[in-house]
């Protein structure tokens, strides 16, 4: 059995293909994967059988035993960085120093603690007229049944055929009140199961693929995972949500809804984020270290509460050291390791490669030999945020300036604002978006993690 050794990954057309990580070779079919197992000389040499890639989680000994397989890629033209097997536990301690704390996860919207339902007390959103709940509702509820464009404020509701803004053409004595979707979702979350006997990863780098269901919301459609030392796929397989999806985003990752159908049909896909969580628990406990990037929406995805954890965006951040200025994973892999990823693909995500670029940025910004140019990159996006931000307030400024005396001349604010030189000026999504606050509070959905 070589499971750490081997997995299916999707291929361009994300056909599922056998792949072994050791040999860095694809397959057409699992037959031949296990035709290769059985016959490769590298896999019958008797210094080649199979030894657990870690220790026990519940040892007390920070050594990390050497895997008898090498699972790193043997091509040379491989971008991906191979630590030495004298290297792991200096590696494993350079980590756990970066491991960030339970106030800096939960700062970066991570689910740190198990559900409360004293924290949703009088908390419910009324399904209506979308009113919070307070301890006393004093108002009846007063809403329009109808939705209204609201792209197009000059469309009207279709209930009550009214354009103007109203709190709604139809009472009713009592709110229907609901718990948000995001206390919902909150309650299905669990923490990583405890250290056991049994030998798990004692780092992994994982990473999901995402589809959009009704209200807004996320499903894990593919999940990733490889160990950190030897770069070996442990979990690559498609998960098929068992809500309905309503934005499949192939553009984003090249998924098809085809491909997760068949996928299923054949049993190859996991059974939803609760088959996908319970897959990735069988290689990990509460003291594995877990690496990616924005971390958060992962393990949202998998309703996971886990202890440790090393973010590449949350390292960027704090050494950068400006609250809200967060770096995307394809600018840090190209930026601080050097490696340009999503290339030749229209900016689609391959997972798999997703999953070691944010290795290779953690290897980055936690390795010794990299601090000080680590530390010049950070000093160097200090000093342009400074400049972008003296930007942003002139241009806000600007703005406001216009709003001001278009309303003096007897105006109305509105999106378009005429300035004095002719040009006009728009009010910009990523404006939106900033006022909205994203994420999401209900859903949790970023818009910029995609």
């Amino acid at each position: 059995m070589a499971s750490e050794a081997t997995s299916t990954r999707p291929s361009s057309s994300i056909k599922m293909s056998a792949y072994c990580a050791p040999c860095n070779r694809s397959f057409k079919e699992q037959s031949d994967l296990d035709k290769h197992l059985r016959n490769s000389s590298s896999h019958r040499s008797p210094t080649t059988r199979r030894r657990p890639l870690t220790v026990s989680s519940s040892s007390n000994n920070p050594q990390v035993t050497i895997p008898a397989i090498q699972t790193t890629t043997q091509d040379v033209k491989s971008p991906w960085s191979r630590i030495a097997e004298s290297g792991y536990t200096t590696a494993l301690g350079e980590l756990s120093a970066h491991c960030h704390s339970q106030k800096e996860l939960e700062e970066h919207g991570y689910i740190v603690r198990p559900y409360d339902p004293a924290d949703y007390v009088n908390a419910k959103i009324c399904k209506r007229c979308h009113c919070k709940q307070t301890r006393v509702v004093s108002r009846e509820c007063t809403f329009h049944p109808s939705k209204r464009n609201k792209w197009n404020k000059k469309k009207p509701y279709k209930c009550c055929n009214t354009t103007t803004v109203s709190r709604g053409c139809r009472t009713l004595p009592t709110h229907d009140f609901d718990l948000p979707q995001r206390a919902l979702t909150y309650q299905d979350f669990r923490q990583t199961p405890s250290a056991s006997t049994q030998p798990k990863f004692r780092v992994v780098a994982i990473d999901c693929e995402m589809a959009g269901i009704g209200g807004g919301a996320s499903e894990v459609i593919l999940l990733c995972a490889a160990d950190f030392f030897t770069g070996a796929v442990i979990v690559n397989r498609l998960v098929c949500p068992r809500e309905r999806i309503t934005d499949m985003r192939t553009s984003i990752h090249g998924i098809t809804k085809s491909s997760l159908d068949k996928a299923t049909a054949q049993g190859q896909a996991l059974s939803g984020w609760e088959g996908a969580r319970s897959e990735l628990w069988k290689y990990i406990d509460d003291r594995t270290i877990i690496v990616g990037h924005a971390l958060e929406h992962d393990l949202g995805a998998l309703r996971m509460i886990h202890p440790r954890a090393v973010d590449s965006s949350i390292l960027s951040e704090i050494t950068v050291g400006g609250r809200r200025v967060r770096f995307g994973l394809e600018k840090l892999s190209s930026e601080l390791p050097k490696i340009q990823i999503r290339k030749g693909k229209d900016g689609i995500h391959d997972c798999l490669e997703d999953v070691l670029a944010a290795r290779e940025v953690v290897l980055f910004c936690t390795g010794a030999r990299t601090k000080v140019e680590f530390r010049a990159w950070a000093e160097a996006k200090k000093r342009e945020q400074i400049r972008l931000n003296t930007e942003r307030k002139k241009a806000k400024q600007k703005k406001a300036n216009n709003r001001h005396r278009r309303m003096a001349n007897g105006g109305c604010s509105s999106y378009a604002i005429d300035s004095d030189d002719g040009d006009e000026e728009y009010l910009r999504w990523s404006d939106i978006a900033e006022d909205l606050g994203w994420p999401h509070p209900d859903t949790g959905y970023d818009p910029w993690s995609d």
